[in-house]
């Protein structure tokens, strides 16, 4: 590798670092284990809505990035496609404040909030599986996880920073709900809005000169034969399907928590810097244990953080004077654990060879659509039968996900080129 090529490689790993630092800053804002969640419980009351929310972010996700996968590896200029997107979607939390500004009641604000909320994670979705080619055609193989902690990593410094501003947002009892939370929503559009400046400075070292003419019919045709012919998808597929009942499930901790020891606004606005803290601390811990242990041991970590989260929030259903720092502890484990997406990413990317990359993140996706009603199915239940029984749904589900993920390939069989 020359000179030249080394710097834009360097180049790349931090730009697309803080890129990504500046996203997670924000959306830590937009967290439906946080804020959101808060939003909603404050203006509804309804547990069953807050789970509505954690599906609409999973299933419009996966909704953007079917609507995309197909193409990503004909887009010419990559960045610039990517700059555009995340132009109009990072100013969406502005347009969720004005009918907070606007003192529309609340059941008619979170309507329109889950509306927005629902075009902003699928333009998340949308924007997904670009973003991951582009990070394959920038990065080193071994240096994709590890620039994804680093991101995380500089993305929990930076939501360190917003939680400051979040934290007094929430507690004062100058402001109205309406103009507290209208106030958090222009706080994530200005933190997101910042990595703007940060993707129009990566470069893509080998960008698509001549695109093939797509199909979109026969790439969706293969999906069923590409999974007959691989058995390590087949075994990621079959990991995957119970980690999305549980990762949802953690989303309620913190709404439980704050019912649980009838917590003051102060309290509960402090649980937000352990979901931050969390992200901090898996940024670090999941991006070394990528690099030097690979992504089955990512996933297996998060997975593991899930259940012991989950056994800690039933503890505390049974044990309340266990108390709020009991409660702080779990939600920073619980945080660290919604860090998986990155394990998950990279082990797809992993396995697939390089001309199928885009169509394994498709598979991934498309076999968690109906797993996307989770959050909303769990919310039912807490609302019918209360948090226990949703802990231990969950708890289940968290076991099953780290029973099945111990047959994905180590490192070290995926370098050896066992993935045929």
């Amino acid at each position: 590798m020359n000179a030249q090529s080394k710097n834009r490689h360097n180049r790349n790993y931090w730009a697309l670092a803080f890129e990504g630092a500046c996203f997670m800053g924000g959306t830590v804002v937009l967290a439906t284990n946080g804020a959101v969640a808060l939003f909603i419980n404050a203006m509804t009351g309804s547990k069953t809505l807050i789970g509505l929310a954690v599906t609409i972010q999973a299933l419009f996700f996966l909704i953007g990035q079917l609507f995309s996968a197909p193409y990503a590896r004909s887009i010419r200029k990559l960045p610039e496609f990517l700059f555009k997107a995340m132009a109009i979607q990072r100013v969406i939390p502005l347009l969720m404040a004005l009918p907070l500004f606007l003192w529309i009641a609340g059941h008619w604000s979170v309507g329109i909030f889950l509306i927005l909320f629902a075009f902003f994670w699928f333009l998340d979705g949308f924007m997904s599986t670009p973003w991951g080619e582009l990070c394959t055609r920038a990065l080193k193989p071994e240096l994709r996880g590890h620039m994804m902690g680093m991101q995380v990593t500089i993305g929990g410094i930076a939501s360190l920073l917003t939680g400051l501003p979040l934290t007094w947002l929430l507690a004062t009892p100058t402001l109205s709900d309406h103009h507290r939370f209208a106030m958090v929503f222009v706080l994530a559009s200005a933190v997101l809005l910042l990595s703007l400046i940060f993707i129009r400075l990566v470069r893509d070292p080998n960008p698509v000169l001549h695109p093939k003419k797509l199909h979109v019919g026969q790439y969706y045709a293969r999906i069923p034969s590409i999974i007959r012919h691989n058995k390590h998808l087949r075994h990621a597929l079959l990991a995957r399907i119970p980690s999305f009942i549980g990762f949802s499930s953690i989303s309620f901790i913190m709404v439980f928590g704050a019912s649980a020891l009838s917590l003051t606004e102060t309290q509960v606005s402090w649980l937000v810097y352990a979901n931050i803290m969390g992200g901090l601390v898996g940024g670090i811990l999941l991006g070394e244990a990528s690099r030097r242990l690979g992504n089955k041991t990512n996933i297996l970590l998060c997975n593991i953080g899930v259940f012991i989260a989950l056994s800690m929030a039933l503890s505390l259903v049974f044990f309340p004077i266990l108390g709020y720092a009991w409660l702080f502890a779990t939600c920073v484990l619980a945080s660290l654990a919604m860090n998986n997406w990155f394990g998950y990413l990279n082990y797809f990317i992993d396995i697939a060879p390089s001309e199928e990359r885009s169509v394994f993140q498709v598979i991934g996706t498309c076999i968690g659509i109906p797993f996307s009603f989770s959050g909303y199915a769990l919310g039912a239940v807490i609302d019918n039968y209360g948090y226990s029984t949703m802990f231990i749904i969950g708890g289940f589900f968290a076991v099953t996900a780290i029973l099945l993920s111990f047959r994905l390939l180590s490192k070290q069989k995926i370098q050896e080129g066992m993935t045929t």
